[in-house]
């Protein structure tokens, strides 16, 4: 049994379509990019973040001894 069986936590849908049409809409006319190069940008900082720290420590602990 739920605990608070009044409230609705979730709806059936992943996202409401309309509005994800608006939200990509608008983020395509602000920042003036295709949706591919955004994915690009978005997975090239993903992917430099670790390695950035991978790299800075590895320098602070003194390089290859």
């Amino acid at each position: 049994m739920p605990r608070f069986p009044g409230i609705l936590a979730h709806h059936s849908e992943p996202i409401d379509p309309t509005l994800w049409e608006w939200l990509s809409v608008k983020i395509d006319h602000v920042l003036g990019l295709s949706p591919g190069v955004l994915v690009l940008l978005l997975g090239a900082v993903i992917v430099s973040f670790p390695v950035v720290v991978m790299v800075l420590v590895w320098r602070r602990r003194g390089g290859a001894n």
